[in-house]
């Protein structure tokens, strides 16, 4: 065998694992998946714990967590607010089995959900969370449309990413113009941003209409 053909079948072989370690990173399962998954909570609760310092200073009282993971981010939004109750979704089963073996509290309500289409009532959270996830939501539009509704009129959504993400998955978006006048076309207004390092994050409001 030459060279040319161990190299491809390097290449092949690395591409699946990219592509393995990239749905993953989606929708988690199996040891890899939980593997992935505490990882992710090492490296990326920081980011959450900062993204989060950037809240105005209020009483937030129904908050969910999109894309929870293993419910880490959960978990420390549940300490930090003192809720009576807080909601973590994830689109991976293997996700919300781990997040309700972890982080077993009456505080916390774990459940599969897609955000892009959920059963909870118009108006239901005043706090919205999603961490380095939204980049991966299947139909952003439509999701952005359903946090809109789910969302209080003085609500907020707090996005918080590598930024280096948005610009790989969601290069479209990545100015902050454009990303303005893309929430401002699903009712949305993009209120702060705030950038550290490779960290970004995003201060969401609801865009009210008046009716005269």
């Amino acid at each position: 065998m030459n060279r040319f053909f161990i190299l491809l079948i390097l290449v092949v072989g690395l591409l699946f694992i990219y592509k393995h370690l990239l749905n993953q990173s989606k929708a988690p399962t199996g040891w890899v998946g939980s593997f992935m998954m505490k990882l992710w909570n090492k490296v990326y609760l920081p980011m959450a714990k900062w993204s989060l310092s950037f809240l105005p200073t209020k009483q937030f009282h129904h908050i969910l967590d999109i894309g929870v993971g293993n419910g880490a981010t959960t978990y420390y939004l549940s300490q930090r607010f003192k809720l009576e109750s807080i909601l973590g979704i994830d689109i991976s089963e293997k996700a919300i089995e781990q997040a309700k073996r972890l982080h077993s509290d009456q505080t916390i309500t774990f459940e599969r959900a897609n955000i892009e289409k959920t059963n909870y009532p118009s108006n239901s959270f005043d706090l919205i969370c999603a961490f380095q996830n939204h980049f991966h939501w299947n139909n952003l539009k439509g999701s952005f449309l359903e946090i809109r509704r789910i969302l209080t009129d003085d609500g907020i959504l707090l996005i918080g990413c590598e930024y280096s993400k948005v610009k790989y998955f969601l290069p479209e978006l990545k100015e902050l113009d454009v990303f303005a006048e893309y929430l401002d076309n699903v009712g949305l207004r993009l209120v702060q941003v705030e950038r550290e390092r490779d960290w970004v994050v995003y201060r969401v409001g609801k865009r009210v209409m008046k009716i005269d």
